[in-house]
């Protein structure tokens, strides 16, 4: 009598339970090689700006993604296997070169020998809300409130974007309250404000100091420009230029408001074409500033509203020739937006590190009248200094 020996089935090696957590580990795996590759790319356009095509700036700002994406990919593979958490740990230090330009955390400096100083405010002020002052009383408050905040501050040279000019009420009568106040120099954008009732001056300077020379330069039919002014304090001269380049065009609360799908994919159009003309236009605003800057025979401290966030082509060009006074004086990230997105800093003051130094920068973020916060930076003055040649 024969016996048939029944062989034992083998047993699967993987349930199907591990080939779908198999199969996502290594679709996590790749993507975590894409987005490493990924960030390289973006750390190789950003130095020296190799690569001022508008495309490239479009990815720029994508950094700060990548680096949040990278981090989450650490944790990720840390709980799960370590030793793939060493490629984003390595990638993001590979960027330690940038960090710097992310999140500050410096001390003040004290002026210890008395040398003299220059404290300047940077302001964009939303043209004061002028047209809901007119047409809605319940804004007028807080007109009332940002006009009297920026004419009290203690800054003895004050830089404005978006300024605005009336005779027809008290409280925007910005021009002559400045002056009352001990401002009795400006340098504007468009200086006929004497012969309209109302004017969208633009760009202003007010100072304490006399000015020495000055000048205006408009981008356009816009009231996007620089203004610069020489500005004599004591034995010293410095050159204030403000800026206030193209709009970004990045309106995030019109994406988040549309009920329908046609009006975000309408609305995320929009941004994108606004955000690639902007990025063409600030690239050849920035060289004019360049020049202005070039041409200076006084140290030049440059600030205003930027539009661009420090991961671009028009703050690595700035970087190149001046100290930035945020990286310098100032702490944690100096997010500058009173608007979403809110987690951008776009308003700068750049500075000659050869005749100045910053003693403290601050984001004054509580200060929530416009769409913007204002900045505030305090420079010493190295030694007296009348030409840079």
């Amino acid at each position: 009598m024969k016996y048939q020996v029944s062989t034992p089935a083998m047993p699967f090696p993987f349930s199907v339970r591990q080939l779908i957590r198999l199969f996502f580990r290594s679709l996590l795996w790749s993507l975590n090689v894409v987005l490493a590759l990924y960030t390289l790319l973006l750390y190789w356009l950003l130095d020296d700006v190799p690569v001022e095509h508008w495309s490239a700036s479009m990815l720029m700002i994508t950094l700060p993604i990548a680096w949040a994406l990278n981090i989450a990919c650490l944790l990720i593979w840390f709980f799960t296997n370590p030793w793939r958490c060493l490629l984003s740990l390595l990638v993001l230090l590979a960027g330690f070169w940038l960090w710097p330009r992310t999140i500050a955390w410096n001390d003040p400096v004290s002026n210890l020998y008395g040398k003299p100083t220059l404290t300047l405010l940077s302001y964009n002020l939303m043209n004061f809300n002028a047209e809901e002052f007119y047409r809605n009383p319940q804004a007028r408050h807080e007109t009332r409130l940002l006009t009297d905040w920026v004419v009290k501050n203690e800054a003895s040279v004050k830089c404005f974007q978006e300024f605005y000019n009336s005779q027809r009420h008290p409280s925007l009568r910005m021009i002559a309250r400045f002056d009352s106040s001990g401002y009795a120099y400006k340098a504007l954008l468009y200086p006929d404000y004497k012969r309209q009732p109302d004017m969208y001056v633009g760009l202003a300077i007010f100072s304490r100091y006399p000015i020495l020379n000055q000048g205006r330069e408009a981008f356009g039919p816009s009231h996007n420009g620089i203004v610069w002014a020489d500005i004599k304090i004591g034995a010293d001269t410095v050159r204030v230029i403000n800026v206030h380049l193209e709009s970004m065009g990045i309106r995030v609360r019109r994406v988040l408001d549309q009920q329908e799908m046609a009006g975000v994919r309408l609305q995320t159009r929009g941004i994108l074409s606004s955000l690639r003309e902007g990025f063409m236009a600030r690239q050849a605003q920035i060289r004019t500033v360049e020049r202005y800057v070039d041409e200076s025979p006084y140290p030049v401290v440059v600030t205003g509203d930027f539009n661009e966030t420090p991961y671009s082509v028009v703050y690595g060009r700035m970087r190149a020739k001046l100290h930035n006074a945020f990286e310098d004086a100032g702490r944690g990230f100096g997010f500058s937006l009173n608007r979403a997105p809110s987690v951008l800093r776009i308003d700068n003051q750049f500075y000659d590190a050869n005749a100045l130094t910053a003693l403290r920068f601050k984001t004054l973020r509580h200060v929530p009248y416009s769409d913007h916060y204002p900045i505030l930076g305090n420079y010493m003055f190295e030694r007296a200094r009348k030409s840079r040649f």
